[in-house]
This record gives structure tokens, sequence and C-alpha cells, in this order.
């Protein structure tokens, strides 16, 4: 399956987590006069940023994967299917089941199944089943989706949570609008690091709508997150919060516009994407002073 905003490749800022974090300010060339202990709060906060791309490529994937499942099941509703069907049948796995075909029977039940690896076409695993219900047709106005996780993984990485998608909208005129709340997040990249997280996120098309292809289609991300650290990381919770909306075209690889700031302790990042150059970097300011350049995947 490809992920409809292609979340899953362009928002997980790859920083190596803790590794490179303590590399940041050693590469730096000025002279600096700060303390043991401002570094490694500056380290830990480049670490929390990194958390929060990852995590957001990560949750974000969630509602592709169902609009792609109800694409398949016919229980869309009103939507463009050429933004899906390219990527429906791409390939042999996962399994997608629904409780009933019944055109009348609401809610329904969707679960798909990716056995123990189940590899897309665009080199993203997945494992574990996922269960997806809906109260109507997942693009008619006012359905309310909930999307829940059972020994589900990311490329290997055990993920948890309940993703609840609502005020859903859609016309031909401007495109989709939704909201997206994750509540009980939990990514566990390791015995040793788990990282617990929750956001609400609102997701408009802003481009393309009007147009037969979906390659024009544009797409802004707003909202709020937060980060904790349930095992190993840094010590506290950190807030991210949208400073101008994160901006992704269908005809880029990458997010290319927009920041998102992180708060942590008395110290905040700004993660800035761009200004609408399609390119891979972005770079991550700490405190307005101390900046490093990093690569999207």
């Amino acid at each position: 399956m490809k992920s409809y905003f292609s979340t899953n490749r362009v928002l997980a800022v790859t920083i190596a987590a803790v590794g490179v974090a303590t590399l940041f300010f050693a590469c730096k060339k000025e002279v600096t006069t700060d303390t043991a202990s401002n570094n490694e709060n500056d380290n830990n906060t480049l670490v929390v940023a990194s958390h929060e791309a990852q995590a957001q490529g990560i949750y974000g994937d969630l509602f592709e994967t169902a609009a792609i499942a109800a694409v398949d099941q016919n229980v869309a509703g009103n939507v463009r299917k050429a933004d899906y069907e390219d990527y429906a049948n791409v390939t042999a796995c996962p399994s997608i089941l629904i409780s009933s075909a019944d055109p009348n029977v609401w809610p329904k039940k969707i679960t798909i199944d990716y056995g123990d690896a189940c590899r897309d076409n665009y080199g993203i695993t997945r494992s574990g089943k996922m269960y997806i219900t809906l109260t109507g047709l997942l693009f008619n106005n006012n359905t309310h989706i909930d999307i829940q996780l059972d020994g589900y993984k990311y490329n290997g990485i055990p993920v948890a949570g309940k993703n609840s998608i609502s005020g859903i909208s859609f016309n031909a005129t401007t495109g989709i609008q939704y909201t997206t709340e994750i509540t009980g997040g939990r990514i566990s990249y390791s015995d040793t690091l788990i990282v617990g997280y929750t956001s609400k996120k609102t997701v408009k098309q802003t481009a393309g709508a009007g147009t037969p292809t979906p390659n024009d289609n544009v797409y802004s991300i707003e909202g709020n997150a937060s980060i904790n650290y349930e095992k190993g990381g840094p010590a506290g919770n950190a807030t991210i919060a949208s400073q101008t909306p994160l901006l992704k075209a269908n005809a880029c690889k990458w997010v290319s516009q927009g920041k998102a700031l992180v708060a942590y302790g008395s110290l905040s990042a700004t993660i800035d994407y761009g200004n609408g150059v399609c390119d891979d970097k972005a770079t991550i300011t700490i405190n307005g002073d101390k900046v490093r350049e990093v690569t999207l995947k």
C-alpha cells in the first residue's frame, strides 16, 4: 500500500535519534560558552524533535491505509477513485475483510491482517492487524472512524494506540478535510526506549481537488502533539504545535513548507521544512541560535 499523503516517507526526519543528537553541537565551528548541562538539554530537545517527526509519519500513515482499505471494500463513498486506484492492489498482502457487505448495515468493521511481514512497493514493512470501524461511507460528511492496532509493527517497530478520525468533509471543489486524534500512542523503539505520543491535527486539501489527476493535490497539516518517555529517553514531557501549516504536495516526495514548534522544558526548537522548494532538507533551530540541517526520508 502506498501512503496517500506519502507521510511515511516524508515526515520522518532521519537523525538516528540519540546517536546523532550527541554529535549535534560537537560539529559546530563557533566558540560557545555553553555548559555541559546546557548542551545535554539542547541535544535532548533535538531528540524530542526527531521523535515528533517520526511519530507524525508513523501515525499519519493510518488514515491513508484506512482509505485504501475502504476503496478496496467499496465503502469509500463520494471520492475520486483515481487518488487510490493505483495504490490499492500493488501487493499480494495484506488480507482485507469487512464485517458486512450490506450497504444498509452500519457501523462496519474492516480488518486488515498484515501477517508476519507485508512489504509494500515503497519499502514499508508492516505486520500485525489493524481494525477500522466506520459509522458510514468513509468520505461522507461527518462519518466517524476509529482505528485500533493489534500487535502492529511499522518497519519492525511496535506501535500502539487509537486513532479517531472525525469532521470528515469532501466535495469536488475543495477536496477533503478531517481531524485526526491519537490517544494512548506508544512507539517501542527498543526494550529501553518507549515513546508515549498523543496528538490532534487537522488535514485539509488546499489545491488540486477540481482537476482530473491527483498529481497536483496539496495538503496542509496543523495541530498539536505531546511526547513523554515511558522508558529511556530524555526526562520530562514535550509539546509540539504548528507554527505554520505543513504543506505536502503529491508531486513532491517531501513536505516542502511549514514549521513546527517543539517545547521541551525551558528550551524550544523549530522544525522548518522550507519555503516551498521540493528538496529533502529541513532545519532544526534550538532557542533561535543553534541550527542543524537534517535530511528527510
